[in-house]
């Protein structure tokens, strides 16, 4: 390769930062000065990147779980985790620290994100399933049908045959309950339960037991 005598040497092998858009999904410290994040975006699916903590309250406020975060990413050397160059938090979800059910059920579903979503083919579609799902709690959704609509679409996303084997097998009366589930936008939370947990239920076991999903 050829190359320009007017190129710097570290120019030469240098390369832009690349940006890593997503929402946090874990955190948890590495050693005294780092912290590993794992985030969800919608260009890279599932990522672990290490960030330096910052010291004596300086530089921006660490992302906090089910944040949304613009990180500038600088490879490491030799390979390993990317680290993090520069980082803000683009959008926070605050309103899901103020109720522990739906802390919980959005932990829930970062569980579920974080077991099944690394070698997903598109990510794109399953980010926009995260984001609405987290929006929906945040707004005052029903949690059980947040829940149960998330595993649903992202079991069907994958190519399950959720739909075909799992939902086919219900009774009447439960098919039809399920699909107007799946076909209503999520109501508010109420005193009326929505969705049997029993459904529930019985979705999960039919994927564990079923597939390789983990939920």
């Amino acid at each position: 390769m050829i190359r320009d005598p007017n190129l710097h040497p570290i120019e030469a092998v240098s390369s832009p930062p690349h940006i890593l858009e997503g929402t946090t999904l874990s955190r948890e410290d590495a050693g005294e000065n780092h912290m590993r994040l794992v985030v969800f975006s919608q260009a890279d699916g599932l990522k672990t990147v290490l960030l330096r903590k910052p010291r004596h309250g300086k530089g921006n406020a660490l992302p906090d779980l089910f944040d949304e975060v613009e990180l500038s990413l600088q490879r490491s050397k030799p390979p390993g985790l990317p680290f993090v160059k520069e980082h803000q938090v683009t959008a926070k979800r605050r309103e899901l620290a103020l109720d522990h059910k739906r802390f919980e059920l959005a932990s829930r579903l970062a569980r579920l994100y974080l077991d099944n979503g690394r070698h997903l083919l598109e990510p794109e579609s399953f980010a926009s399933l995260l984001a609405s799902a987290l929006t929906s709690l945040c707004r005052g959704g029903d949690i059980q049908v947040v829940y149960f609509k998330t595993l649903f679409v992202f079991a069907s996303r994958e190519g399950l045959p959720v739909k075909e084997s799992w939902l086919a097998s219900l009774e009447k009366a439960d098919h039809s309950r399920v699909k107007g589930v799946l076909k209503n936008p999520v109501p508010a939370e109420g005193e009326e339960e929505v969705l049997p947990a029993a459904l529930i239920d019985s979705l999960k076991d039919w994927l564990n037991g079923n597939t390789e999903l983990r939920c």
